[in-house]
């Protein structure tokens, strides 16, 4: 709380003296969830996450953004502040930096930290530091190049990890993209290994069906062996009834996958992938197509119909390579439409190898603004 303090006593001031107006954004999360472990013991646990977004235009072209959270906070839990009387230091920066339009260009740099993910978020889809050059054009394409501060060590120390990106996104006759990045790493005993990742999409449309499809290659470069080559593809497929809504997602890797940054792929399950709902019930998912050593598939169908102008329910089941197979379903409530929702939601699990059988309850209430 001492930190949020002294980070909004000079804002607050700012905003009386006039020297910038600032445009709030956000969303507040509280989720309770109840399961067992891999051993099936029983527990449980409820957590809170408050992100709040700051933005400001200082003069026409030059814009800056912050967001910073508070949690998650673990009721009762002393090390994230959620014990009694324990209030620890949860604030974080997702989010800062500056916009800054160069009109020769017609383009905009963001400079600081910030947010970028790949289409299906199998590489990257979180915060990093860094530099990205953006460019839109009238046509609806969107053009982007960036540099990515993985990991640097101190400058009397060697080390450091670096991805250089670039992304095309837009339509022609279909909705396409296509990312590279390049990654390049050097550890404290100055030994390199790097990777270049190629993640193409496509996006189909037919009446009420769409298919997206998002192939992937990885050229893997390493030390002291051969370099390696992964390959895969996600398939995500849906079709809208209004009435009813079902769709397919299929993840399939070859040997050795690819390279990962932070990645959330979400496959539609709880317990042996991520779920929308909740991204921290996953047992056994560790991103299970990065360098992997045999072909990995997840195959998940779904099913979604909505029972009234407010609520709906859903239901999706599906198995994942040496892991196991999940059912899972639940119920989705706007108490208040596109701000507040509040969901319900279970999933069972039987893991191929243990024979151990898994389960899941839980909710979730949000609010975004």
């Amino acid at each position: 709380m001492k930190k949020l303090t002294l980070f909004l006593i000079p804002l607050l001031l700012i905003s009386i003296l006039g020297a910038a107006d600032f445009d709030l954004s956000g969303e507040f999360r509280t989720r309770a969830a109840m399961y067992n472990d891999t051993a099936e013991d029983a527990g449980g646990h409820i957590d809170s996450r408050f992100r709040l977004g700051l933005d400001s235009t200082i003069i026409d072209g030059l814009k800056i953004h912050a967001m910073f959270e508070v949690g998650n906070i673990l009721w009762g839990d002393s090390a994230s502040g959620g014990g009694l009387d324990t209030g620890g230091i949860n604030v974080k920066t997702d989010e800062l930096y500056i916009d800054y339009l160069i009109k020769a260009l017609d383009a905009n740099v963001r400079v600081g930290q910030q947010y970028w993910g790949d289409h299906r978020g199998l590489v990257l889809d979180d915060f990093f530091s860094g530099v990205v050059l953006s460019k839109e054009t009238s046509a609806g394409m969107k053009a982007e190049l960036g540099l990515l501060k993985v990991m640097d060590t101190k400058m009397n120390k060697d080390g450091f990890y670096d991805v250089l990106m670039a992304n095309l996104e837009g339509k022609l006759f279909v909705p396409f993209g296509l990312a590279v990045m390049y990654g390049n790493q050097v550890d404290t005993t100055d030994v390199s290994t790097g990777n270049i990742s190629i993640l193409p999409y496509i996006t189909l449309s037919a009446g009420p069906a769409t298919l997206d499809i998002a192939p992937f290659f990885d050229y893997q470069i390493l030390s002291e062996v051969d370099d390696e080559m992964g390959f895969g593809v996600s398939a995500k497929a849906d079709v809208d009834l209004g009435i009813f809504a079902v769709g397919g997602d299929v993840l399939y890797a070859g040997e050795n996958g690819i390279t990962t940054l932070s990645p959330w792929y979400q496959n539609g399950l709880y317990l042996y992938g991520i779920g929308a709902h909740h991204d921290g019930l996953n047992l056994y998912w560790d991103t299970p197509y990065s360098f992997n050593s045999d072909n990995f598939i997840s195959a998940v169908a779904n099913i979604g119909v909505p029972i009234s102008n407010k609520a709906k329910v859903f239901a999706a089941a599906g198995s994942v390579s040496e892991l196991g197979t999940e059912i899972n379903g639940g119920i989705e409530f706007q108490v208040i439409p596109d701000t507040m929702s509040l969901t319900g939601y279970g999933a069972y699990g039987m893991h191929d190898e243990t024979d151990v059988n898994n389960y899941a309850f839980g909710t979730t209430l949000q609010i975004n603004f």
